[in-house]
């Protein structure tokens, strides 16, 4: 059966694994950029940082309710309730959980696709060689044959060619090569699908669901009423005030009416006193239930001053996952797009494979073979360069997004201790700085109540680095004693060997073994200090913390404009309460008695004290400044009167001084908050200077790795007295690490 396959699916098919990785690197010509602009490693770390803060979110009604923190008997009204909340907070933890399993496996089957890329290879290569093993083949490359009846006309001009038919053994061979590479491209594509299936469904999930729901409830907090709600209620508030000042005026007027109309001791008199205390009643329960609402709104507003401050947290925090969402969710599209190219390349090959049986169909094949493979040697080198996009955002996210050490920094060897970056006394001083300032941060947390979670955090990682700095002394000390005993018994067995040359194969295999525990020893060593790095590396979102000290200073400007009226309004009032001070001394002074402390305070009465007429101007103006102030008090004013409004007045002005007193507590404690952010970011700060410097200590432990690798092809003696000189020098690095 002659073997067919279209020409521009195979082209396609032979492209098709280049383009892929071409886009998803940022390669080619048509990607005009550096490496990585199609899927980054910023890409990856976004979709680390969304499974980060997305399982971070409270999940439990109870944990919702307390993360609101709405104001006393305040459910949030549409869209705003703490079952809403908690609905997107379950979608986006869900959907976040699932990141890791699906990273992995992305992970392992990148790793499948190298290896499978050299499989193909290698059974594409099989089936050229079996193609260029046949006896016509040589005869259709140098005449150009294309067609069987080509090769006729051919054999008709040069007698005695071959037969264009396969060698019946040749056949099943083709067979074997061409199954061998289906199963391969069979399971690879299985796998791929695999991935495939649940990436599209991750990202599905991200875009239909987790999104949309995120940006919803956003629009909810964003949009939310609280601030006009509190400026009506305060308009309410301040209505009913007045209000209530009136009525208090007609209540003590009729009041007062009352009683002179009883004290004409006649029935009309008594009547109309009856008449006007009824009256005076009524406004005293009207009264009354106006000071319950007016104690009721108070309590409102304070319960809604306290969830519109929440709802500003809020927002500020969905603001924060929403943007990483985004990003995270253009990172899967782009993932999906890579595995969807692949998915449909294994597709198409899955599709065109066939079995052949003409030398001239295997010749064609052939040709379409060798176009396939030149994109799978690409494929075999990209995989790793995909992976390591994988293994560069790991790295980079470890660090909290600081300066990211190139490849050559990293990993070039160190040829002598003494080059090193390292510097032991900076570690040092870092460590202490770090301490200085968590103990600042433990005070300030405490003390304001704020961020304990952060404030925890920040604890442990300083222990952790208290700790870390004395274990590197401890293990360069272990290190070094075990490194000097194995370098004497290398001295030895070298020793031995030139004194018992019988016995050199067992002398020798004692070499391997002490060259092997070196080797591992060191690579134990560096492995240990990695994984301490990567502990001690646990992200703290600056983003977070900026977002923090925004809507801290926001609040601050907020008590500030109350703080300032407040005092405006203390200073106003005590100014007022000054010059009634000052009426009573002139009156107690000028012998009040004389006209009788219940008496009215007339123009009349005034003189008759002696007063001057400065002086008399000082107790009118008082007079008039309480019947402005103090509702109800009525026209007729006794000294006992000023006097009891006096101290009418010195509760009020108790009451605004403690309003005042409150805003200025109320800054003290906002700026105690962001004396503790700025102190836990200089803290995140002397920690990264820590993890940079001890990275330098990994990089040099990373390079003894490598230099006590054993390569067997060189003889152990060789390798032997290497390894003494190295432990030399080691061992004396090791000491400016222990002291």
């Amino acid at each position: 059966m002659e073997f067919k396959m279209d020409s521009k699916i195979v082209e396609a098919a032979a492209k098709a694994p280049r383009v892929f990785v071409s886009a998803s690197l940022g390669e080619g010509e048509e990607y005009n950029r550096e490496t990585g602009i199609q899927l980054t490693k910023e890409q990856i770390i976004s979709l680390r940082k969304y499974e980060v803060l997305g399982l971070s979110l409270p999940v439990r009604l109870a944990d919702v309710v307390a993360y609101l923190n709405y104001g006393a008997g305040d459910t949030g009204g549409v869209g705003l309730k703490a079952t809403d909340f908690l609905r997107t907070f379950t979608y986006t933890y869900d959907h976040a959980k699932r990141w890791s399993p699906l990273r992995e496996k992305i992970m392992l089957t990148g790793t499948d696709l190298k290896i499978f890329a050299g499989s193909i290879i290698r059974t594409g290569k099989g089936i050229v060689e079996i193609y260029e093993d046949l006896k016509a083949s040589r005869y259709l490359e140098e005449y150009d044959i294309k067609t069987p009846e080509e090769y006729l006309e051919l054999k008709r001009t040069i007698p005695g060619l071959p037969d264009l038919g396969l060698p019946s053994g040749d056949v099943p061979e083709i067979k074997a090569y061409l199954n061998d590479m289906l199963a391969k491209v069979m399971q690879c594509h299985a796998k791929a699908e695999h991935v495939r299936a649940e990436l599209d469904s991750f990202g599905a999930d991200m875009r239909e669901i987790v999104l949309p729901e995120i940006k919803l409830r956003l629009e909810f907090v964003s949009r939310n009423t609280y601030q006009a709600d509190i400026q009506a209620l305060q308009g309410e508030i301040d209505q009913r005030s007045k209000e209530i000042d009136e009525l208090n005026k007609q209540y003590d007027q009729l009041v007062q009416e009352a009683i002179r109309s009883a004290a004409a001791l006649n029935i009309g008199g008594l009547i109309l006193g009856i008449y006007q205390g009824v009256k005076a009643e009524k406004i005293r329960k009207e009264r009354n239930r106006l000071k319950a609402e007016q104690q009721a709104s108070n309590q409102v507003m304070a319960s809604k001053n306290q969830t519109l401050s929440s709802l500003n947290k809020v927002r500020d925090d969905l603001q924060n996952l929403s943007y990483v969402a985004i990003e995270a969710e253009v990172a899967t599209q782009n993932l999906m797009l890579v595995w969807n190219a692949l998915s449909t390349y294994i597709t198409a090959s899955v599709k065109e494979v066939d079995l052949l049986q003409e030398a001239t169909s295997l010749r064609k094949f052939k040709n379409q073979i060798l176009g396939i493979i030149d994109p799978w040697e690409q494929i075999k080198v990209s995989s790793d360069q995909l992976l390591g996009v994988f293994a560069a955002a790991d790295k980079e996210y470890g660090s909290s997004f600081t300066m990211f050490r190139s490849k050559a920094m990293m990993f070039s060897p160190s040829n002598h201790p003494a080059t090193s970056d390292f510097d032991v006394t900076a570690l040092r001083a870092h460590a202490a700085a770090v301490q200085t300032s968590n103990v600042t941060a433990q005070m300030l947390g405490e003390q304001f109540n704020y961020l304990p979670g952060t404030v925890r955090t920040m604890n442990g990682l300083t222990v952790a680095i208290q700790k870390s700095t004395f274990e590197l002394r401890k293990q360069a000390q272990t290190t070094g004693i075990n490194l000097e005993h194995a370098q004497n018994k290398l001295k030895m067995s070298q020793a031995e060997l030139l004194e018992y040359p019988e016995d050199a194969d067992e002398i020798r295999e004692e070499m391997e073994s002490e060259l092997k525990n070196v080797s591992m020893n060191v690579s134990e060593h560096a492995d240990d200090l990695k994984m301490t790095h990567n502990g001690l590396s646990t992200a703290y979102d600056r983003s977070a913390s900026a977002q923090w000290i925004a809507t801290l200073q926001q609040d601050r400007a907020f008590t500030e404009a109350l703080k300032v009226k407040s005092e405006e309004k203390v200073a106003d009032f005590e100014k007022q309460m000054k010059s009634v001070s000052e009426a009573l001394d002139l009156l107690a002074k000028a012998g009040v008695e004389k006209i009788g402390k219940e008496a009215q305070l007339t123009l009349d009465n005034l003189k008759a004290l002696g007063l001057a007429p400065p002086q008399v101007q000082v107790a009118l103006f008082a007079i008039d400044t309480l019947k402005k102030m103090i509702s109800g008090i009525g026209e007729a004013i006794s000294y006992l009167n000023m006097l009891a409004a006096y101290n009418q007045l010195k509760e009020t002005a108790a009451d605004l001084k403690a309003q005042l007193k409150k805003h200025i507590n109320d800054i003290a404690q906002i700026d105690g908050k962001i004396h503790l952010v700025q102190v836990l970011d200089q803290l995140d700060e002397e920690r990264w200077s820590y993890v940079n410097e001890f990275s330098n200590l990994v990089a040099v432990f990373e390079s003894f790795a490598r230099d006590f690798k054993q390569d067997k092809s060189q003889p152990v003696e060789q390798r032997t007295a290497s390894a003494i000189a190295r432990i030399a020098d080691v061992r004396q690095y090791l000491k400016t690490v222990q002291q």
